[in-house]
């Protein structure tokens, strides 16, 4: 008997160790990270859940942004540099963590106690249990550990593609608000030479009270929307330094331009909707009602998570000596489990209906956001073929009637400006266009709603 039970002890063992060693990533998962950031943004994820931790700082990050920062170029030094992402990716090793926990068995419990005095002999008892429901369900709790890292995978894939979706549009709106501040202090300067010529014809008679108010009064509303201009650039380029992780602020050396409309036609609805199925948020939400899934069975049996087997050694004080199984069985007198499988029942039904929600939510955004880009490409198209041409016309045949003195200075200084004027509202739209192509690509992707905040209260 002793031999039997020795021999099923060890099998006991053996089990327990195989059992606690599961297959786990190493790289925390984010080779599947870099691979889907790859594939979908053409940027290249460098991170390692080994790399120091440095304090911030810029002298490493000044030698990447000289010269002229293109948008695939911030994007890069975003990912590389940005901490609040940095930390977004540490909860990579957070869910490996919590994996290894799913896929690991339980220790086993000594008890163990001596009696005074002793006649002859010191009696004690020993004891070593092992929980059986734990061991019985580890395939389970496996499969939820797995479940649960996957969605934590997503989670944070898709906080990288927004991230970079983010700074793009920063990127973009920092390039337009640059390109518009120089358009506003070119249409402030002719305001203020308008002015200064208001002001000595007045002095010569030539202009009446009213008509000086008037180019004063204009040229002041230049000034506060150059001002305007002026903070709009600086906040915009704060936010993109921001996003490249710059502790101090230092100018940007952007292209001069904002790139025209790509030729070409846009994405089809059809297009739009087939993707669909390959969206982040679907996926993520999926995943979430698969773990959902796996934790019910584990919460069914709650109740007897304390059952437990093991060995009992006893010596009596006479020197008597038994050895034996011992089991705990806990009794489900009061707590029979109720509280967890109704969190666990309700926690998948909330989660399916998220992924209910998503499925209708999703195609309209989709749909939404390319409405969004054609408006805005039409709208930089028409301001590029009719409107600038019309007002540059207006400009050329008001020179040509000023030369012949068929036209005043003031109708030649307010054609320019309206060239101006046409000029700005062309550059907000062609940034409108690629901001709205950001949000169409996002929207795709299914990395909308994804963002680093929401992805730490998740978790």
């Amino acid at each position: 008997m002793r031999q039997r039970w020795g021999r099923g002890a060890w099998v006991i063992a053996a089990a327990l160790l195989a059992a606690g060693c599961a297959s786990v990533p190493r790289d925390a998962g984010i080779g599947e990270v870099r691979k889907t950031v790859e594939e979908q943004s053409g940027q290249h994820l460098v991170w390692s859940p080994e790399q120091p931790i440095e304090p911030p700082g810029d002298e490493t990050l000044r030698p990447l942004l000289e010269g002229e920062l293109t948008v695939d170029r911030a994007v890069e030094v975003a990912l590389a540099n940005n901490r609040d992402l940095l930390a977004t990716l540490e909860e990579l090793g957070v869910a490996r963590a919590d994996l290894i926990a799913a896929s690991t068995v339980r220790n086993p419990v000594f008890d163990g106690e001596v009696r005074f005095p002793a006649n002859p002999r010191n009696p004690f008892e020993l004891a070593l249990t092992q929980t059986l429901v734990d061991l019985f369900q580890l395939r389970k709790r496996r499969a939820l550990g797995q479940a649960a890292f996957e969605a934590a995978r997503l989670r944070v894939t898709g906080a990288v593609l927004s991230f970079a979706a983010e700074v793009r549009a920063d990127y973009y709106t920092v390039q337009a608000a640059q390109q518009a501040l120089a358009q506003q202090r070119t249409i402030t300067g002719a305001a203020e030479a308008s002015a200064e010529l208001s002001a000595r014809q007045h002095d010569a008679g030539n202009i009446s009270d009213l008509d000086l108010e008037s180019e004063q009064a204009s040229y002041e509303r230049t000034k506060l929307d150059l001002a305007r201009a002026e903070l709009e650039e600086l906040q915009s380029r704060e936010r993109l330094l921001a996003d490249l992780g710059v502790l101090q602020s230092m100018p940007l050396t952007l292209a001069a331009q904002v790139p025209p409309a790509e030729g070409g036609q846009e994405r089809s609805l059809e297009e739009v909707e087939a993707a669909f199925p390959r969206r982040l948020d679907v996926l993520l939400a999926q995943a979430e009602v698969e773990s959902a899934r796996r934790s019910l069975p584990l919460a069914r049996a709650s109740a007897w998570d304390e059952l437990a087997l093991g060995v009992h050694h006893d010596r009596e004080s006479d020197g008597a000596i038994t050895t034996g199984p011992s089991v705990v069985l806990p009794i489900p007198l009061f707590d029979r489990g109720l509280a967890g499988r109704t969190r666990a029942a309700a926690t998948l039904r909330m989660a399916e209906q998220r992924l209910h929600g998503l499925t209708v939510t999703a195609h309209a955004e989709a749909r939404a956001a390319r409405e969004r880009l054609l408006e805005a490409r039409a709208r930089a198209d028409y301001l590029r073929t009719v409107v600038v041409p019309r007002r540059q016309r207006i400009l050329s045949l008001t020179q040509l009637e000023y030369n012949t003195m068929l036209r005043g200075v003031f109708d030649l200084i307010r054609a320019r400006q309206g060239l101006s004027d046409a000029l700005h509202e062309q550059v907000l739209a062609v940034r409108d266009y690629w901001l709205a192509r950001t949000e169409l690509d996002a929207a795709v992707s299914g990395v909308r709603g994804f963002s680093r905040q929401k992805t730490q209260d998740h978790e």
